[in-house]
């Protein structure tokens, strides 16, 4: 049991690395915590059961902290997002960007046409 909760102890950690599958660290590191607890009740004395323990908790936690920190900048960017497209000025810049593009099309149209005349009366 002590091997199994230094492994999945581990593996907490390593899934901290991972972004959108950190939720699987919780997940190893909630089954690390609980076989490191049964394997020092068994045996109080094995380091291994301790390290079990202390890498399950380090994992699990990490694991959380990094959903909760995503979870944030999601919400978070959504509302900033929201006021910005509310925003009159950022509307103001976003037309006169489009405007822009629609004139360099043109000009793009107009020199492409010139080239396609060139090579039709060659």
């Amino acid at each position: 049991m002590a091997v199994a909760s230094l492994v999945l102890g581990i593996l907490s950690i390593l899934f901290v690395f991972t972004g959108p599958f950190s939720f699987i660290g919780i997940i190893l590191g909630i089954i690390g915590i609980v076989t490191g607890v049964l394997a020092r009740r068994e045996a109080p004395e094995n380091t291994l059961s301790t390290g079990g323990l202390v890498t399950s908790i380090i994992g699990c936690a990490l694991s959380l902290l990094l959903n909760i920190a995503c979870i944030a900048c999601i919400t978070g960017s959504k509302s900033i997002f929201d006021q910005a497209a509310k925003d009159p000025q950022v509307q103001k810049s976003f037309d006169d960007f489009t405007k822009k593009l629609k004139q360099l099309e043109q000009e793009a149209n107009k020199e492409a046409q010139k080239e396609a005349l060139k090579k039709k009366t060659f």
